[in-house]
């Protein structure tokens, strides 16, 4: 089954969908003009072809007049019919198709290129066709002679040929540079759309800003407006969200707290008194379920403060300053200060980031590694590239499932109590600071455990 990528990565961009259609019909539409063109080129060297045949018909009709009426030598007397321009003192020099006839169709003279038998056309005045020439004849009416001059077929042919060999060769000339053009007027004009591609694919859960509409054409403007309404309408969900975990979490902080120090001070009194054991017993196992609610409640609290939309204030964090911190808070937990190992170093670490947020992705990162192991935990930090590290050596993770655990709700083990929402917390907040989070199990150079690096970018040297 193809994924969605490899359908897109086949399917034609919209400029190849939209330049051959356009090339297809701008090659028709060129193809039929071509073919009208050559049809009017081809009527007006007709016309001109008969414009000349009817002009040079009146022209040469008086000489072909005057050499009939020439009186001849008697050996060309003899001669059944007079060929044009042999009478002696003839300048008449042109290779027509002449036949001059009279008016019972008797050919009296032609010129040497006509043919010795008369055309075989009708003796009126007009233009007829036969299958070699278009013939046109004039008549005298003063001495009742018909003028017949005839234009060969092949010429008009050949130069109607010509005209449509010039046309198809400009259009085959112009055909690439016509389908280059159209490619690239449609990729110009469609980076617009390429532009809205771009600003969709930057939106985001904490990115939901609408987007400008300036300079847009109208079709994409109206989309862009529709894409707009609907960020508008998630950026509202989604904070309405946000503001129920938060407000919930927030609401049940303080009863909780308060139920667990009435439920200490209950069992310390009882335990004064000497109360049953079995009483005692059943109080403990309440104040366990009373923790965890405590701690989840204030995962999600974090992961509200982690997805918050707006955006974070970023300052110089001082990241052996950071983890000082953190190590004193859990140092103050009898069962993390023996198993919490921290050895800063002695220079401190600068980066940009925003400190409340920073330090709730590294509380996660050390209570998971409290958690999901029984062993000691390493804090340190990293000066190049500047990084946070935690590492434990516990069970560690499966190579497969390094970045499933980082979704919400998945946790490394399902036998343990939790939300698995810490690494979720985690990602979060590291993709707010373009800090990149790598999960590596087991520890390098052993061969059980898990180690979380927050990676930063280098701060710009002055």
């Amino acid at each position: 089954m193809s994924t969605p990528a490899a359908s897109i990565r086949r399917a034609r961009s919209l400029a190849s969908r939209l330049a051959r259609p356009l090339v297809a019909a701008v090659v028709l539409v060129w193809g039929i003009s071509t073919a009208l063109v050559a049809w009017y080129v081809d009527t007006q060297i007709q016309h001109n072809f008969d414009t000349e045949l009817v002009e040079s018909a009146h022209r040469q009709l008086y000489p072909a007049l005057l050499d009939v009426a020439t009186p001849t030598p008697e050996p060309a007397q003899a001669q059944a019919v007079r060929i044009l321009g042999e009478v002696p003192g003839s300048d008449y020099t042109e290779p027509l198709s002449l036949q001059l006839r009279n008016a019972q169709g008797r050919l009296l003279l032609r010129s040497r290129a006509a043919p010795e038998e008369a055309f075989a056309t009708p003796l009126q005045e007009g233009f007829y066709d036969t299958a070699q020439h278009r013939i046109y004849t004039l008549e005298e009416p003063e001495s009742g002679v018909w003028l017949q001059l005839a234009d060969p077929l092949d010429e008009r042919t050949e130069a109607r040929w010509r005209t449509a060999s010039g046309l198809i060769a400009v259009l085959l000339l112009m055909l690439p540079l016509l389908l280059w053009l159209i490619r690239a007027i449609a990729r110009r004009e469609l980076r617009s759309l390429h532009w809205l591609q771009t600003q969709i694919q930057a939106r985001s859960s904490d990115h939901l800003q609408p987007m400008p509409l300036e300079g847009l054409p109208r079709e994409l403007q109206q989309v862009a407006h529709d894409v707009n309404q609907l960020l508008q309408r998630l950026h509202h969900a989604l904070d309405v969200e946000r503001a129920l975990a938060a407000n919930a979490a927030h609401e049940l902080r303080t009863p909780l707290a308060s139920v667990r120090l009435r439920l200490h001070t209950a069992l310390d009194q009882a335990r004064d008194a000497g109360s049953n054991q079995i009483a005692l017993e059943q109080i403990q196992p309440i104040l366990q379920a009373l923790h965890t609610l405590s701690h989840r409640t204030e995962r999600l609290l974090q992961l509200s403060r982690a997805e918050a939309a707006h955006p974070l204030l970023h300052h110089s964090v001082d990241l052996v300053q950071l983890g000082t911190t953190l190590a004193q808070e859990f140092w103050h937990n009898p069962q993390a200060h023996k198993r919490l190992d921290w050895d800063p170093p002695d220079q401190p670490v600068p980066v940009r980031g925003d400190i409340d947020t920073l330090a709730i992705a590294l509380r996660n990162l050390i209570d998971n590694a409290l958690t999901y192991s029984s062993g000691p935990v390493e804090l340190a930090v990293q000066t190049q590239p500047p990084a946070l590290i935690v590492r434990d050596h516990g069970p560690g993770i499966p190579s497969a499932a390094l970045i499933d655990v980082q979704q919400r709700h998945v946790r490394a083990d399902a036998s343990r109590l939790g939300y698995g929402l810490g690494l979720s917390i985690v990602g979060s907040i590291a993709q707010q600071h373009g800090v990149q989070l790598v999960l590596t199990s087991p520890v390098p150079g052993g061969s059980d455990g898990l180690q979380a690096m927050l990676v930063f970018p280098d701060l710009p040297t002055v």
